[in-house]
């Protein structure tokens, strides 16, 4: 039954699951972007507090970059650097509303996808990330509370 396609039964197929697991990457790197501006723009106690999530993020892309490693994908390198070494400062309320925003396109995304995945392994990460995702959302919505 491994031999089979998964698209034979109504599944994503294998090339299926890559372009998901690239796209599913770039969304989290954006995440976890949106998370270092929280960090940048808020208080040093905020800060401390929102450093988590942001690690969390740091942990998922390194998750979705292993599983596309196992695919047999190779990944291009992030660019770190920024167009002459500025970055646009945004306010704690802009970041935190971008993050709340990317936070719940991901839950969107990895919930739609969970139903198209042959894969108890990649599922089971996938549920992991979904509920980081959602403790996540939790977080940003007492934020600024």
């Amino acid at each position: 039954m491994n031999e089979v396609d998964p698209a034979y039964l109504g599944y994503w197929s294998k090339e299926e699951v890559v372009v998901f697991l690239k796209s599913l990457l770039a969304q989290e790197r954006i995440g976890t972007k949106a998370f270092a501006d929280i960090g940048q723009a808020a208080s040093l106690r905020i800060a401390d507090l929102i450093l988590e999530s942001e690690l969390d993020q740091g942990r998922i892309c390194i998750l979705l970059q292993k599983e596309l490693t196992k695919r047999g994908t190779t990944i291009s390198a992030r660019h770190r650097g920024r167009a002459n070494g500025r970055c646009a400062k945004v306010s704690l309320e802009q970041a935190v509303a971008s993050a709340q925003s990317n936070q719940t396109a991901l839950v969107q995304t990895i919930e739609d996808a969970i139903l198209n995945i042959f894969d108890a392994e990649l599922n089971a990460h996938l549920m992991r990330i979904l509920q980081l995702h959602r403790k996540q959302i939790e977080q940003l919505n007492t934020l600024l509370a």
